[in-house]
């Protein structure tokens, strides 16, 4: 870690992240954040691993196929690093459980990686609330280019229906979107299709920009000052 040096790397061991969701965004930004020194973390998915997510979702393999996805991506982490400190849930996030979920574990930073939109207004919500910091993702569905990935305040977005849908939703329940920040893609879709598809590039892109992100926010506060 000669990079940005071991106090910064023990200071990043000290804070934990929340991952919501561990498909190829989630998964990537996870596998990135753990191999960059962090290793405290709350994650949660509701899934098992399908067959259709293996050409995007680096967490998983065939031997996986039917497995809870939560499980086997503890099981990598503690793989990876004995260090590692990660409790989990498999329960789908929702405005009835976010506290439940999010309060015990008191996490400080919190990253979104689901579809469902109801989910991401309870994650925004409560971020909000407790003023945790948030990164929001948007639809990385039908595009190809991993360069288009960047962050921005979700009032920003362009060339995304999730995020509009999201925006609109965010102003329903009286949610300043201007606090928020998603990681999405410029990219025009190259389809319009209800069902997005999706190749590996603009995932993972979207999963390493959000732990650049993250890595600097930290570095950023403990050159403030912050322990």
């Amino acid at each position: 870690m000669g990079l940005i040096g071991q106090d910064n790397v023990n200071y990043f061991r000290t804070k934990k992240i929340a991952i919501i969701g561990l498909g190829g965004v989630g998964g990537t930004a996870l596998v990135s954040l753990i191999r960059s020194g962090f290793l405290r973390f709350f994650i949660v998915d509701s899934d098992r691993v399908d067959l259709s997510n293996l050409n995007r979702q680096i967490l998983y393999s065939q031997e996986d196929v039917g497995l809870r996805k939560v499980d086997v991506a503890s099981h990598f982490l503690g793989a990876l690093t004995d260090g590692a400190e990660v409790s989990f849930s498999h329960e789908h996030v929702s405005l009835d459980n976010v506290e439940k979920l999010l309060d015990k574990e008191k996490v400080d930073f919190i990253v979104d990686a689901i579809d469902d939109i109801q989910g991401k207004i309870a994650l925004i919500k409560y971020s909000l609330e407790k003023n945790i910091p948030i990164i929001v993702s948007s639809g990385m569905g039908n595009r190809i280019d991993p360069r288009k990935v960047d962050i921005v305040p979700l009032h920003k977005t362009e060339y995304d229906p999730l995020a509009r849908k999201l925006r609109y939703e965010c102003r329903n329940a009286n949610l300043n979107i201007k606090k928020v920040m998603t990681v999405c893609s410029s990219e025009k879709p190259l389809l319009t299709s209800k069902r997005p598809f999706s190749m590996m590039m603009v995932p993972s892109s979207a999963g390493l920009t959000i732990c650049y992100y993250i890595v600097n926010y930290f570095l950023k506060k403990k050159d403030e000052g912050e322990m």
